[in-house]
């Protein structure tokens, strides 16, 4: 019996020298591991050599570089992704931004842009806004449909919601169907409650606010169905009900 017991205390003791010896050997291998890594994000052969910016249209590369603050030598290891898209998608004409590594030395950051559907122009200044109703840009002779306001217009990269008579004026924007939403080319904003539309043919509909949508709609296209040829200047569908006829 004491045989065996020693025997037991024998095989214990060797167990635990060998679970010892495997920690260490993981310790060891871990801290070779990290050595290697630390000597790889130091090394030259991942220092960023080239930052390129692909898929702006009206912005320029240099925008993007300033606000994405790659430094260029710095190690592509320690590269955060989303926190470079983070800087670069508050640019204002930003919708979404991809950055991914190339190759070791070289970063991609690929933008795509918000598209102006509006030019809005104010009192001092003439900007731009896109469906979402981001004012995205400063106007510079685009040829879109005009929402003209009495107020000076809305800060860069700020949201319709921030001026009430353009908010109103991109609401009912965006409840036209598309045909008729072609035709006009004026968006007369004298305030929240005051639109006029000012149409291609010349014809100037009294819109009112971006409510009852559908019914407004419908029954404008139901005026023009109407009068044909006869010679229309102003029609009024505040009311959708009781739309309203004026002859030139």
């Amino acid at each position: 019996m004491d045989a065996r017991i020693a025997e037991r205390r024998r095989e214990i003791r060797t167990e635990r020298r060998q679970r010892r010896w495997r920690r260490t050997r993981i310790v060891l291998v871990g801290l070779v591991v990290l050595a290697a890594l630390v000597a790889l994000e130091r090394s030259p052969l991942v220092a960023i050599e080239q930052v390129e910016v692909v898929g702006t249209e009206r912005l320029a590369a240099e925008q993007v570089l300033e606000h994405a603050a790659v430094e260029l030598g710095s190690s592509s290891v320690r590269l955060r992704p989303s926190e470079v898209e983070a800087r670069v998608v508050a640019l204002p004409l930003v919708r979404t931004v991809t950055v991914r590594r190339l190759d070791p030395l070289t970063v991609q950051i690929e933008v795509r842009e918000r598209s102006p559907v509006l030019r809005v122009e104010g009192r001092d200044a003439a900007v731009l806004i896109d469906r979402d109703g981001i004012v995205v840009d400063e106007a510079a002779g685009e040829d879109l449909p005009v929402v003209q306001i009495a107020d000076a217009a809305p800060e860069l990269g700020s949201r319709v919601g921030s001026a009430p008579a353009v908010a109103n004026a991109h609401a009912v924007w965006q409840g036209l169907s598309g045909p008729l939403r072609a035709s006009v080319v004026r968006y007369e904003a004298a305030g929240p409650d005051e639109l006029t539309l000012q149409l291609r043919s010349g014809l100037e509909v009294h819109f009112g606010r971006a409510e009852r949508l559908d019914e407004k709609v419908r029954a404008l296209g139901a005026v023009l169905e109407d009068v044909g040829d006869t010679p229309v200047h102003r029609v009024d569908v505040r009311a959708p009900r009781a739309p309203v006829v004026m002859g030139p």
